[in-house]
């Protein structure tokens, strides 16, 4: 380390030293020994003027309206003064101090352009300087962002002398105002947050580049008022200290889950958003330098060696409803719109994906035109896979370093291409220079560098490039950097990168550890029908990654499992058993899209994750997925936070199953933009080659269920056009219920959510197998069933699992007249360690496994978890069906029952109720007989009749009627005189005689 004389006296003379005020040229600005080390300067030397500057001149301030006095700069009232700023200050990041004073108005400039033309107000930022009070919090008050940002009641603090300390970070674009050592706020420029929210709100509102200046200087107003400044300090962040938080995170997120990342990114303007995105890291752990690939219009959508504005926002990262994961195409290198990036087969790069008026337009391009493959990841290099009509291609990002410079790279490798193709590279912001040979294009300091064999063109505000014809393997390697480094330079570092062939045969292990990952899982020794045994998770894992259950599938025998996370990570844990003694878990891969279901056919993983189902592929036998091949990708996604694809079943002739939530609001009322493919049940074809949307109009369907006989039902979650938690009996062409995601909704009488005025139809309300009162299940997940009976049930018994009250229920059901209608009880086992989102059957011992994690609306205990229950083989009582009758219920139950309770009426109780189906949010109950009426009517038994099965009983009821909602709470006796006290729910559409 090399040390300073400055660091050695604060080590010599300790702490006290170190905090000593210095006084540099007899000036007054207090900094210390401390400070000096770490980079403080003056701006203002307490004495003269020297180092200021007049934006009116651009020349240095002469003595006039400012002077200077005891270390105080003060500008005189009506003085003609003028702007002024402080070259010294020329810096992207950095930390700002400074008191004022003031009788009258002033600000504090950042971001000023010292070659900018016009007003120094017109484009730099400004903090608000003036004489007020500490009640004063609007956008215009002491301390405010100008126009912009306010403050929260108690932040603000002035002091009574008049002098008020301010403090000023910005680090990569990220700011936090601070006033007499309170945070007073914090803003990041160029955001969705600053774009949608800030900057329309204010009078800079027609000036999208208003505070865009990456770096410039500090700047002081004269606005006629006298004011004054002093102490007034400087020091330019570089290295770890620019860091701001996004940059941390981001790093932090690269670290466990790189070196590709699925998810969108959402662009500062809508043109750039890339919904179906593979953020690459390049370089180095510093995870400045990245590319984003956009598998719908196989593009190279930008890259930047900046950060590129890049963050982690919202789920399943930073938690939170609304946000997306963006990034700043104005900070880019290079950034292309979200058009298609290869021309087709007649040379058109018209886009053919259908517009709803909204930009981008959504969906992959057709697979005549372009296929993708999926892609490969090997010793940090990441290679994409696709075709362009008939030719296959190899698409890899990556970055090297020249000196300073830092390069984009972009390698292709194409076979059996036919004919010339031409790809659009980047918007050339600017006037495009191409020099004689093709291969060399310039526009605003920026250079892009082909290899022999193809050409830059410029039209139309972009680049492209051509590549000529080649039937046999063809290489072009790209490279884009800005600064004065040769293209010659550049080149020869290019041409020592590995062939792409090299990155497709897998690599290095990525998550090998010094030590096995093993647990121990705890079997209960309860004495119950059914108990609970936990498959203990890593949650404390080398990796530290969140282990959030979304799915999971046994592999062959049952003695190992697969499960993938919320957070795109995909494990295997070995050593289920009837013991549990040692579970042994692998990481197998990160970075999918929030992977929410998992099935395992022939011992290969497919994970279903809102980009693709994906299919694992190990190529070099160290339990790795090396290859991450799209199976289906054929659905259209936007960049809503909400949806989700949920779950992933397989049925008996192999065709896969899967549900698409809906681009839900943050916090949770209406929607937003929504694709032909939202809110939807999905079947792919076994071979996944095509994709029928089954059945539409789902909210946030957030599991399914697929019978033995193909049989499909599926959850839903309360919220517009929702009334209350469904179990939904799926045939095709099925309507959910909410009109917005309903594929054949101009067949309906009822209007989408928003619509004035409001019609519902209430002949056009779904009717599922039962709707679930709000005690019952908030949140709904996954339908399991039964595969055989050691599991104390009946062999296809249909069980429901809530993921908001982390139960299961059994369920029941009936066809009256050609309605699906039934209810649930629920089944007793000791409390979950998570939710009940997933479930599957283990094939080795037929016991109930499930899976879950603790988001939103659940009661789930931990992170996540992994749960067996198990039969004990103790007799279970319960009702196995309710059949609905016009002149009671015949109720069954899965025992003998003592004819004295059976047969008495006051042993059972019932009420009931009806919900609203409209675009609000969920629904009251209300009586069965008065719809204006809220709550629940009772509904008087009669008379109980006890059936020669012994097994049934027929309960009399008068006003037997549909219901949406109906609890019956029953209280007898078994054969033997044991207590069977319990609660039936269930629905009403249809009578049967």
């Amino acid at each position: 380390m090399k040390l300073t004389t400055s660091m050695l006296s604060a080590a010599l003379f300790g702490a006290a030293f170190a905090s000593t005020p210095l006084v540099f040229a007899e000036q007054p600005v207090l900094i210390t020994e401390e400070e000096q080390v770490i980079g403080w300067k003056p701006l203002f030397d307490g004495k003269t003027l020297k180092g200021i500057d007049s934006w009116k001149s651009r020349k240095a301030l002469e003595a006039g309206g400012w002077s200077v006095k005891d270390g105080v700069l003060t500008l005189a009232a009506k003085s003609g003064g003028g702007d002024i700023y402080f070259p010294a200050s020329l810096a992207e990041n950095y930390e700002l101090e400074l008191e004022w004073n003031t009788k009258g108005n002033s600000g504090v400039f950042l971001r000023v352009d010292p070659s900018g033309k016009g007003a120094i107000w017109a484009n730099a930022l400004e903090m608000q300087v003036i004489n007020d009070t500490a009640n004063d919090r609007g956008t215009h008050s002491a301390g405010a962002l100008y126009d912009f940002i306010g403050m929260r009641k108690g932040r603000k603090v002035l002091n009574e002398d008049g002098w008020n300390k301010v403090k000023i970070i910005c680090r990569n674009s990220e700011f936090t105002h601070y006033l007499n050592g309170k945070e007073l706020y914090r803003y990041t420029v160029g955001d969705e947050t600053w774009f949608d929210k800030r900057l329309p709100k204010s009078k800079f509102k027609n000036n999208k580049d208003y505070g865009m200046l990456q770096k410039g200087v500090i700047g002081l107003q004269d606005h006629g008022d006298e004011v004054s400044y002093r102490n007034i300090k400087f020091r330019e962040l570089t290295g770890a200290d620019a860091a701001n938080e996004a940059q941390k995170f981001r790093k932090k997120i690269f670290s466990k889950r790189g070196p590709v990342i699925g998810n969108v990114l959402s662009g500062n303007d809508d043109a750039y958003d890339v919904n179906c995105a593979y953020y690459v890291n390049l370089l180095d752990d510093s995870t400045n330098v990245g590319a984003v690939f956009n598998a719908d219009t196989f593009q190279l959508a930008g890259a930047w060696t900046n950060g590129g504005g890049a963050g982690f926002h919202g789920l399943p990262y930073q938690g939170g409803h609304g946000a997306t994961p963006s990034w700043n195409e104005k900070l880019a290198l290079f950034a292309a719109k979200n058009q298609p990036g290869w021309a087709n087969a007649d040379g058109s790069f018209s886009d053919p994906r259908a517009s709803d008026g909204q930009l981008p337009n959504l969906g992959s391009l057709p697979k005549d035109w372009a296929k993708f493959n999926g892609y490969y990841v090997a010793d940090g290099k990441v290679v994409f896979s696709y075709s362009v009509g008939e030719a296959s291609v190899l698409d890899s990002p990556d970055a090297v370093q020249i000196d300073a410079t830092k390069v984009i790279v972009r390698q292709l490798e194409l076979s059996k291409l036919s004919k010339a193709k031409e790809l659009y590279i980047a918007d050339s912001k600017g006037e495009v220079a191409v020099d004689a040979s093709g291969t060399i294009a310039k526009v605003n300091g920026t250079t892009f560098v082909a290899s022999a064999g193809a050409k830059f063109s410029a039209k139309d505000g972009a680049i492209y490039l051509t590549i000529s014809a080649n039937k046999s393997e063809k290489s072009i390697t790209l490279a884009v950097w800005t600064g004065k480094t040769a293209p010659a330079e550049v080149i020869a570092a290019v041409s020592k990168f590995a062939p792409l062939s090299a990155s497709i045969k897998g690599g290095k292990p990525r998550y090998s550890t010094e030590k096995p990952i093993v647990t121990t899982g705890k079997v209960s020794t309860k004495k119950a029908p059914y108990v609970t045994d936990k498959i203990t998770l890593p949650h404390d894992n080398p990796f530290g990654l969140k282990i959030r259950v979304g799915g999971f599938d046994f592999f062959e025998g049952g003695k190992s499992l697969a499960f993938s996370t919320w957070d795109g990570d995909l494990w295997k844990v070995t050593g289920i058993d009837e013991k549990l003694e040692k579970l042994e878990y692998q990481l197998i891969a990160t970075g999918l899209h929030e992977t929410l279901g998992l099935t395992i056919v022939d011992n290969t993983i497919y994970t279903v994750g809102n980009d693709q189902i994906t299919k694992h592929h190990d190529l070099n036998g160290d339990g790795e997925t090396d290859f991450f091949e799209t199976f289906n990708n054929d659905w259209k996604i936007n960049k809503g936070f909400h949806i989700f694809s949920f779950d992933l079943k397989t049925d008996a002739e192999g065709n896969f199953w899967f549900a698409q939530g809906s681009p839900v609001r943050s916090g949770g009322r209406g929607f937003e933009r929504i694709s032909p493919t939202n809110g939807s049940i999905f079947k792919v074809s076994k071979e996944g080659s095509t994709l029928e949307q089954f059945a539409s109009g789902f909210r946030s369907p957030n599991g399914i269920g697929v019978g033995p006989n193909g049989e499909i039902t599926a959850g839903d979650n309360e919220g517009s056009f929702m009334p209350r938690c469904p179990i939904h009996w799926v045939t095709k062409d099925y309507f959910g219920g909410v009109v917005d995601t309903y594929a054949q909704k101009e067949k309906l009488k009822s209007s989408i959510w928003g619509a004035k005025p409001e019609v519902n139809d209430v002949s056009e309300m779904a009717k599922p197998l039962m709707w679930l009162p709000m005690d019952v299940d908030n949140s709904g997940g996954s339908q399991v069933w039964t595969t055989d009976e050691r599991f104390g049930m009946p062999k296809d018994q249909l069980l429901h699992c809530s993921y908001g009250k982390s139960s299961v229920y059994r369920v029941f059901h009936e066809t009256v007249n050609g309605q699906v209608q039934g209810g649930v009880t629920k089944v007793p086992f000791p409390a979950l360690t998570s939710s009940a989102l997933r479930a599957r059957f283990n094939p080795a011992d037929g016991q109930l496994f499930i899976g879950g994690l603790k988001g939103w609306q659940t009661n789930a205990a931990e992170l996540g978890g992994i749960d067996r229950i198990r039969f004990t083989g103790a007799q279970h009582n319960t009702v196995t069906l309710v059949q609905a009758k016009e002149k009671g219920l015949l109720v069954h139950f899965n025992f003998e029952l003592d004819g004295e309770l059976a047969g008495d009426p006051e042993s059972y109780s019932i009420k009931a109720a009806n919900i609203k189906w409209s675009e609000v949010y969920g629904s009251k109950e209300y009586l069965i007989d008065d719809a204006t009426k809220q709550g629940w009517s009772k509904l008087a038994v009669t008379a109980a009749k006890l059936q020669e099965d012994k097994k049934s009983v027929f309960l009399s009821i008068d006003n037997m009627q549909p219901m949406h909602e109906l609890k019956l709470d029953v209280d007898v006796e078994t054969k033997d005189l044991d207590e069977a006290i319990f609660p039936v729910w269930m629905t009403i559409h249809e009578l049967g005689k």
